[in-house]
């Protein structure tokens, strides 16, 4: 059966433009259901949406015992962007980051969205 569950990136930059952590009081931690799990389902996605301008999204995720870090450009006028969720990963970590030392564009609307099908 399908389900989601959604919220919001907070206001506020956690990362600067070169990827350094200003602040992370500004994150937020999304434990995620084991994907291919034991509840049926046969994927699990993780997407970014926004409006009202572009963000950059820092989003980490904790899979197998370490963490990695990507990058989200999240357009305003754009489609909502993302990735599968892997075996493994049991929680993901997202802020919003700033695209150049005078970026901003710390408070539009951004959304996320787990899904599994």
């Amino acid at each position: 059966m399908p389900s989601f569950q959604t919220g919001s990136v907070p206001h506020g930059f956690i990362a600067d433009e070169t990827g350094k952590i200003i602040h992370y009081k500004d994150a937020v931690v999304v434990p995620v259901p084991p994907p291919h799990g034991g509840y049926g389902w046969k994927g699990l996605w993780f997407s970014l949406a926004s409006d009202f301008g572009d963000s950059r999204i820092r989003v980490s995720v904790f899979r197998s015992g370490s963490w990695s870090s990507k990058t989200f450009d999240v357009q305003g006028s754009g489609p909502r962007v993302g990735f599968e969720v892997t075996d493994g990963t049991e929680k993901i970590s997202l802020g919003r980051a700033m695209k150049s030392a005078s970026d901003r564009q710390d408070d539009n609307p951004v959304g996320w969205l787990l899904e599994a099908q």
